[in-house]
């Protein structure tokens, strides 16, 4: 065995020691900041994602913005159907909250027979002034039907000719504004209301109706009749009458619906392609909400007016 130097050997254990000791303790420091500054982040995105949730959770909604998301969360709901239904489509809608309570094929495109004559009213209404005299001649005396019990040659104003094309349904006094006013330019007017409105799928061929390629759905009907109750209300009001004479004639509104206090207004028809049709309008509830009620295709109007208007209620 090697004799070492006593003195070396007793340095070279401590200064080895002590480069250990340095050694361990550099590590264990570095570990400890490492460990606390992933601490650190994890907390810090904890309260980050706690305050983001504390400020999304405590936002305040206006009274419009909560009404708006109210109605956006029954749009989303299914629209159930409504047993018993005899119409190929309908819909029934709140005007003032835009809901749609019940509805079915809502966009299917059907024949709308007379309905077709609440346009007809409406571009009459703006395109002719109420004064100016409408004459029925024979041409116009041609068109299959007399409702209105016209005579060839007989004279009205455009407002008086109002009246039977709404409440007897006059393909006459129909065919007479158009006639009048220039057939095809007012068959064209008609399709550019319902254009321009955004009832889209509208289509007119005739002015009367008795084309059945005069086509819409429920739901641009139900634009249509939105339309009216704002911008035109005059011609709801028609609609509502039960009888009106002038001169030597007598018109009888046939709508059954005229005896109840919540119908304002609205518009029957009926072709053999299209069934029977209705478009009316109905002030239910506390609040008075006016909701639209459209039947398209139907074999008992009525009763599928009703039966949806039970929904209303439920």
């Amino acid at each position: 065995m090697n004799n070492q130097n006593p003195l070396k050997i007793f340095f070279s254990v401590l200064f080895g020691g002590l480069f250990i000791l340095i050694v361990t303790v550099g590590l264990f420091t570095f570990g400890v900041t490492v460990l606390k500054s992933i601490k650190h982040t994890a907390i810090t995105s904890a309260v980050i994602d706690s305050v983001s949730s504390i400020a999304y959770a405590s936002k305040t909604y206006s009274a419009t913005d909560e009404e708006d998301i109210i109605n956006a969360a029954a749009q989303a709901l299914p629209h159930s159907e409504v047993k018993g239904i005899s119409a190929k489509t309908y819909s029934v809608r709140d005007l003032n909250t835009k809901i749609v309570i019940a509805e079915k094929n809502p966009d299917q495109l059907v024949p709308i027979a007379s309905l077709s004559k609440l346009v007809t009213a409406i571009v009459a209404h703006k395109n002719i002034p109420d004064m100016s005299r409408i004459t029925i001649t024979q041409t116009v005396m041609n068109t299959y039907g007399n409702t209105a019990d016209f005579k060839s040659g007989e004279t009205f104003s455009a407002s008086d000719l109002l009246y039977p094309l709404l409440m007897v349904s006059s393909n006459d006094a129909a065919e007479a504004f158009a006639r009048y006013y220039g057939r095809a330019k007012f068959i064209q007017m008609m399709n550019d209301f319902a254009q321009s409105i955004g009832a889209y799928r509208t289509y007119f061929a005739d002015p009367s109706g008795l084309d059945p390629k005069n086509v819409s759905t429920a739901n641009d009907l139900a634009l249509i009749l939105d339309w009216i109750r704002i911008n035109d209300p005059s011609i709801l009001a028609i609609t509502e009458l039960k009888t009106k004479t002038i001169r030597n004639h007598t018109w009888v509104n046939p709508t059954h619906f005229l005896s109840w206090s919540y119908y304002v207004g609205g518009k029957n028809g009926y072709l053999p392609e299209a069934n029977r049709t209705n478009a009316s309008l109905f002030k239910w509830g506390g609040k008075g909400d006016i909701y639209s009620v459209v039947v398209l295709g139907s074999a008992e109007r009525d009763a599928d007016t009703i039966k949806l208007l039970k929904k209303i209620t439920n």
